[in-house]
């Protein structure tokens, strides 16, 4: 008692409760000795844990909401179009002045952000829902808002306003009031809350796996991913480029002028930028037109500025060339790694049976079976799988895996058994049994009981003439006599059909049912009930059965 009674009140509290009970939990998960009552009681306090929310400020919005996670995404799009327009509008006068509006009106949403972010609770490392409104400034005040500041001020209006999109300035102060829009790089920080669209593109994956059954393997997301960046790399490069030879005032020894882009559209301006970035990024530049690489010949000012850029680029192709190829080369070698593990195990088991002569039906079968077994043509070793996860995981796993049983055993799936299937499911292994093969023999010891998912068995008497004593289908099992009892097979066990069957062992049985002692006296009146029925069936006259 004073082990349990922390506070030493004379009383034994929730908290106290479930602290004791999580102590014990792991040895009792184990020999399943757990009470149902305790089990849930542990549940229903993870679960109000799971909905506690610390502070009741009723003007803070819940980090739950539906609504918080709209605006997410959407705040998300407007940093994705941000960072796309934001080198057109660096590199180009006219893409400055056609985004003038959108980048203010972004600007006044990303303010509004700012203002949200301080009426918006959080969720702490203990997975709890902050409300409190001074918890909720301070953890913001501390984190992202200089970030969010700096990145939401409208310098598109300040230079503006500053002059710096006239033409009245001299040529010296108009190029030093140009160099101040790079000042608009500072709206990079927004990139550091990107991260909430990744964790709504995960949900969505989940949601297409699940739901719609389409795989996206990762692999594939990892190529994407980097594909991607390389993309916008680009992007970025091909603007600071030709943004460097505006600001120069098109030096005549430049690749634009040498190109005669200077007086193109904007477009076709951008295009051949983003062409020559992503032409050094591979590494191709120099077998490309000589406009996309360092035209220049001469040691002027303007070559040296070119030369370090094209090397930059080079360096940066380097790495992304090196990137590409090893992932590449990652993804080929995990990509499908169940299924060619399923392939070499097939044919080790066809070199195996060939080496020991099987005859060629015997093999067929086996190679059906082996098929049958791995549907999907991927070979997985569960049980490794299932070492690498907490206990708690791999019950959940194993539940279900297993939670087709409750679903097809009409007894199993009432509610005075529902706790009983639930941990039933989490030990019983699911096989396949072909046409005409024996699965039980009569007067053999019983370590096995069997559920049918699907098929029909014959159960008949192991005399000369084999009697069929009856035949069961889908919803049935079998093999409880000998196993609850505690005696041998009354009777014999062979299949009509191909099966697909649920088998669970008598120590894991036995185990489970100490925790369910109604489930086990249904279960024993069962088997004795069917044990009697087929005495009087050999022995009419001299037994009877209950009707």
């Amino acid at each position: 008692m004073d082990e349990v009674d922390v506070d030493g009140d004379g009383q034994i509290d929730i908290y106290e409760f479930v602290k004791m009970m999580k102590k014990n939990k792991s040895s009792a998960l184990e020999t399943n000795r757990m009470s149902i009552l305790a089990k849930n009681v542990l549940v229903a306090h993870q679960k109000k844990l799971e909905k506690n929310i610390i502070g009741e400020d009723l003007w803070m919005i819940n980090p739950m909401e539906v609504r918080h996670a709209v605006w997410d995404i959407a705040m998300s799009l407007l940093i994705t179009i941000n960072v796309i327009t934001l080198p057109l509008t660096l590199g180009w006068e006219e893409m400055n002045d056609r985004f003038f509006v959108m980048n203010l009106t972004f600007d006044f949403i990303f303010i509004l952000d700012i203002v949200k972010n301080f009426c918006t609770g959080f969720i702490d490392e203990n997975d709890a829902v902050i409300m409190d409104a001074k918890t909720v400034r301070n953890n913001y005040l501390t984190g992202f808002f200089l970030s969010d500041v700096l990145s939401s001020v409208p310098l598109d209006f300040v230079l503006q306003a500053v002059g710096v999109e006239t033409n009245e300035s001299v040529a010296g102060t108009k190029r030093t009031l140009k160099m101040l829009r790079l000042l608009k790089l500072a709206k990079l920080f927004r990139l550091l809350r990107i991260s909430r669209m990744f964790r709504y593109i995960k949900i969505m994956f989940v949601f297409f796996e699940e739901t719609l059954h389409i795989r996206i393997s990762d692999g594939f997301m990892k190529l994407l991913r980097l594909m991607t960046g390389a993309m916008f790399l680009a992007h970025w490069i091909g603007c600071f480029n030709f943004m460097l030879v505006r600001f120069n005032d098109f030096p005549e020894d430049s690749w634009v002028v040498y190109a005669g882009l200077q007086y193109q559209s904007p477009y076709t301006q951008w295009s051949w930028s983003f062409f020559k970035a992503l032409a050094q990024m591979i590494m191709i530049g120099f077998e490309t037109p000589p406009f996309t690489n360092a035209s220049c010949d001469a040691a002027t000012d303007w070559c040296s500025v070119e030369h370090w850029i094209t090397l930059a680029c080079l360096y940066l192709g380097a790495v992304f060339y090196s990137l590409l190829i090893s992932s590449i080369s990652s993804i080929i070698q995990t990509a499908s790694l169940a299924s060619r593990q399923f392939e070499e195990k097939l044919i080790q088991l066809d070199d195996y049976m060939r080496s020991k002569r099987l005859p060629s039906s015997l093999r067929e079968k086996v190679k059906d079976y082996f098929h049958l077994q791995h549907a999907d043509g991927k070979l997985f070793n569960e049980r490794e799988i299932l070492d690498m996860v907490t206990p708690i995981l791999r019950r959940e796993i194993q539940y279900f895996n297993g939670r087709g049983v409750a679903d097809k055993i009409p007894m199993l799936s009432s509610v005075a058994h529902k706790f009983f299937a639930e941990e039933l499911a989490t030990v019983i292994q699911s096989t396949i049994a072909f046409t005409d093969e024996v699965l039980m023999k009569e007067r053999t010891i019983g370590d096995e009981m069997y559920f049918i998912n699907s098929g029909v068995v014959d159960i008949y008497l192991d005399d000369n003439k084999q009697r069929i004593y009856c035949t069961i289908g889908d919803g049935c099992f079998f093999g409880e006599v000998s196993v609850l009892l505690g005696i041998r097979r009354t009777a014999s066990v062979k299949t009509r059909t191909q099966c697909i069957l649920y088998k669970v062992t008598k120590e894991n049985l036995l185990n489970i049912l100490k925790d369910f002692p109604e489930t086990a006296v249904d279960l024993r009146r069962i088997a004795d009930i069917r044990r009697r029925r087929l005495a009087h069936h050999l022995h009419a006259d001299d037994s009877c059965v209950e009707p």
